[in-house]
């Protein structure tokens, strides 16, 4: 089928461009029109659909992303098939980076992906792929896209508290660490030249800054090549499974951290698992979905596990409290839940109540980190005094 390029003014006097798939110039009119819409111009597409299909596309921001799910959602919930909602998607879309996008999903649907594969070609966020994944093979895809909608949001802004919290001791710690470089690298070395014509013996301290300019103004560029290849290293090391598990059992064995991102991934499976049985999804469903939202392999595991002992007649919240991941009083208040009938609204619950726990002690931990900050800031620049002054005194008291 042809693709035309267009563009139309709606009723308000808004530019609207895109493209549509149509047999003749009148059909493209008709169907434009049937969207309150009025053709100023039109043309063939100048690249095949193939050609535009098999060009990479840029995959959607976080807010988009929201903006994206929640549209689609709606479409399928007024009975809309996939690819007609994309499109209706993309002709809705303002940003042209976006547009394009969603048009080269739909696209890969029309020519038999699946939207989770089109999504994975696309760049989307993995997680997200894969409660698409399981929303297509459960036949739930518009409930899931109504509630992976809502949980990105309600994670986006923990994301927001979380970078509130730690943008002060980021800042506080960067510009530290500047000063301490600009420091050894410009500073000593003039200091040195000074005490160098003296030929008194120098103090430990300053000895000690004296090797340590050496070293930087010696190695610092090849300090930096080594640490952008263990980074490098580092990025590609944790695109296998076994790395991955084992940095998050590291992880979760932190005396505070662990606690903290423990209650993270508890809201986070909590509130997916809530809204996915508040709207209707059967539970073994509902739960592997809620799976793909967890992040922490290990954790990830341990529901797995929970979800089988469900499929064999067990109870969720002995399940997942027998992992010994989940905390007490979640899987307490599951298994009320359980034995209450309501298991959707405690799980909402469970959700919110870690969630308050996981600001608590991230604000904690920043009460704690700041005062630690500033210290160790005053202990350098004051090792950095002392190396400088010693000498000094040491002069004096010659003279005298």
């Amino acid at each position: 089928m042809p693709l035309f390029t267009y563009e139309a003014m709606d009723g308000r006097g808004r530019r609207h461009r895109g493209e549509i798939e149509a047999d003749s110039d009148r059909e493209v009119r008709r169907q434009l029109k049937g969207r309150g819409l009025v053709l100023r111009r039109l043309a063939a597409a100048a690249e095949p659909a193939g050609n535009q299909a098999a060009a990479p596309a840029r995959p959607l921001g976080a807010v988009d992303t929201v903006s994206f799910l929640q549209q689609l959602a709606t479409l399928l919930e007024a009975g809309m098939p996939v690819a007609e909602a994309l499109q209706s998607i993309s002709d809705g879309m303002e940003s042209e980076r976006t547009r394009r996008t969603v048009a080269s999903l739909r696209q890969q649907v029309l020519e038999g992906s699946s939207l989770a594969d089109a999504m994975r070609l696309c760049g989307f966020d993995e997680a997200v792929r894969n409660m698409v994944a399981a929303g297509e093979e459960t036949g739930q895809l518009q409930a899931v896209s109504e509630r992976l909608a809502e949980v990105m949001e309600h994670r986006q802004s923990m994301r927001q508290q979380v970078l509130s919290a730690v943008l002060y001791p980021a800042i506080v710690t960067g510009f530290g660490l500047l000063i301490l470089i600009f420091l050894l690298t410009v500073v000593m070395p003039q200091v040195v030249g000074v005490f160098e014509h003296t030929g008194a013996e120098l103090p430990w301290v300053t000895k000690a800054l004296i090797a340590l300019s050496e070293s930087i103004q010696a190695y610092g560029l090849w300090m930096l090549v080594v640490i952008m290849l263990l980074a490098v290293a580092l990025t590609f090391a944790m695109r296998i499974t076994t790395f991955r598990r084992r940095r998050d059992e590291l992880l979760l064995n932190l005396p505070l951290l662990g606690k903290l991102l423990t209650k993270i991934e508890t809201a986070r499976f909590s509130r997916t698992l809530g809204m996915l049985l508040s709207g209707g999804v059967p539970v073994l469903n509902a739960l592997h979905i809620a799976n793909q939202s967890l992040t922490m392999l290990p954790i990830q595991a341990a529901a797995l596990e929970a979800t089988e002992g469900l499929r064999e007649g067990g109870s969720l919240a002995s399940q997942l409290q027998a992992s010994g991941y989940f905390p007490h009083l979640a899987t307490r208040m599951m298994a009320v839940g359980e034995q209450s009938g309501k298991l959707d609204v405690l799980l909402l619950k469970v959700a919110d109540t870690f969630d308050n726990e996981a600001t608590r002690s991230l604000k904690r931990m920043v009460v704690v980190l700041e005062p630690m900050l500033v210290i160790s800031m005053a202990v350098m620049v004051g090792a950095m005094a002392m190396a400088i002054l010693l000498p000094i005194l040491e002069m004096n008291e010659l003279v005298r």
